[in-house]
């Protein structure tokens, strides 16, 4: 599995979210969440093929506790990076109880990174903002401390806020604010570890247009173009995502889930044999998708019922 650097840390390109072992996530996914033995199966093939970095969150149902319980099962040699993630109402002077609690959940003795799940705190950010956090990093309990945003006014508070480390962030072939407003450039000049979600836009970008409900029906248009461009390159859905999301960002952890030990794999082999896109394919992609309405990129404003 290819590695990235920070601050002479080695990080697995590849990081597993977790969120399909706790809830029953995504649009596309018809399996729901696992049961703990095939997670353990999950969790087992992505430490075999190298992967040590884990992505989680308090809000993800039992996601934490699973995968704590496939940690215990496996008792993994490698140097694992798991991140987690809170709601900011629990960004108080108990954040300090709240990790731990995460912790024991997990089975390990700290995390990588704790990240705010939304940004609110950043738009009033005080000296007890910059003191809970502080305290967070000297207890131990974590090495760094980030958010996860959701648009550039939010990427802006973060990339200036010096405690925000980590910035987990929307990026795929239909999401092109990240290249649009130069997020990647910012946190490369700032030594900011980019975190990328929803290359496969939480799995509309596998949709066909029988499936498209609710005020995502308008998007088939969009989805035609991605395929159009997809087919150039004779990749399939995955393989052209993935390689996009890598071709532009080779600086930045790429997240993805699974419901099985199949779609893992695939995942996985699709990345280790991926070759870079062609120049004139990423362009076209910049221009065909610079200006897409925001309904269809931002799941909170889906409406499919």
């Amino acid at each position: 599995m290819k590695k990235l650097y920070f601050e002479n840390r080695s990080i697995s390109k590849l990081s597993f979210g977790t969120v399909q072992l706790g809830l029953d996530y995504g649009i596309a996914n018809t399996e729901g969440k696992p049961a703990q033995e095939k997670a353990d199966a999950i969790i087992s093939y992505l430490l075999s093929e190298g992967i040590d970095c884990f992505d989680t969150a308090v809000a993800y149902g039992e996601s934490e506790s699973v995968l704590g319980t496939s940690f215990q099962n496996l008792r993994p040699a490698n140097d694992l990076k798991v991140i987690s993630k809170v709601k900011s109402e629990l960004f108080d002077e108990n954040l300090t109880f709240t990790i731990k609690e995460s912790l024991k959940r997990l089975h390990l003795p700290k995390l990588f990174g704790l990240l705010l799940h939304d940004s609110s705190p950043l738009y009033n950010w005080n000296s007890k903002d910059s003191d809970i956090v502080k305290s967070v990093l000297q207890s131990g309990l974590t090495d760094y401390f980030g958010i996860s945003i959701y648009n550039d006014e939010e990427f802006r508070l973060a990339i200036e806020n010096p405690f925000i480390r980590i910035i987990q962030i929307p990026f795929n072939p239909l999401d092109q604010r990240a290249v649009t407003h130069k997020w990647f450039e910012m946190a490369q000049e700032r030594g900011k570890l980019l975190f990328i979600r929803s290359i496969f836009l939480q799995g509309l970008l596998f949709m066909e247009k029988k499936r498209l409900k609710g005020n995502l029906s308008g998007c088939q248009p969009y989805l035609e173009k991605f395929h159009a461009i997809r087919r150039k390159t004779g990749l399939s859905v995955t393989e052209f995502s993935l390689s996009y999301v890598e071709s532009v960002a080779q600086n930045a952890v790429i997240l993805f889930g699974a419901e099985n030990v199949s779609q893992a794999k695939e995942n996985v082999e699709t990345f280790n044999r991926l070759s870079p896109l062609p120049y004139e394919i990423i362009e076209e992609i910049h221009r065909t998708f610079d200006k897409i309405p925001e309904i269809y990129i931002n799941p909170a404003l889906w409406r499919i019922s």
